[in-house]
């Protein structure tokens, strides 16, 4: 469904270039003002966007950890979109106090407190099974895998030093 509706705004999006190019050369002025609606059209969307990625962020910090199929049904969007928004999260998050981890095609959020806890755990010199244990007890990590993919993600990221 996403590739349908990527494909008709990239048409959409030519289509409407085409117009506003043979309008430019018929009548300079018109032209003009279709541009400028374009692009204003263009940037409102934009502004869509970024505001859904805020209002993700701002519920999904919430829960200390919480997955993609989780968060689309909190937000009664399509799974793609939320995995898409948290893709684009995720390529800049070296900064940031939260984290999310992609594993076996699925995305995970884990929120500030769970990270630091982590990061606790790790520095303590526990190992992956016994980080898996301290975190079952207040989190919903499942498996030794999601263990030892937050420290690759952290490792990644230079957020986690050397034991």
């Amino acid at each position: 469904m996403s590739k349908y509706i990527n494909f008709l705004k990239t048409s959409i999006f030519y289509i409407a270039l085409g117009i506003i190019l043979i309008l430019y050369i018929n009548d300079h002025l018109v032209g003009i003002y279709l541009a400028s609606l374009v692009f204003v059209v263009y940037l409102v969307s934009f502004l869509i966007s970024l505001s859904s990625k805020k209002k993700l962020l701002k519920i999904i910090r919430e829960y200390p950890i919480i997955n993609d199929k989780e968060i689309s049904n909190k937000l009664e969007r399509p799974l793609e979109d939320v995995r898409n928004i948290l893709f684009s999260l995720s390529k800049n998050q070296k900064k940031k106090k939260w984290l999310i981890v992609f594993l076996n095609t699925r995305y995970f959020f884990l929120n500030e407190s769970v990270v630091e806890n982590f990061i606790q755990l790790y520095h303590k010199g526990y190992n992956e099974k016994k980080i898996l244990e301290h975190l079952q007890r207040n989190t919903r990590i499942k498996s030794r895998a999601e263990v030892k993919a937050i420290e690759i993600t952290l490792t990644n990221q230079n957020r986690l030093k050397n034991k």
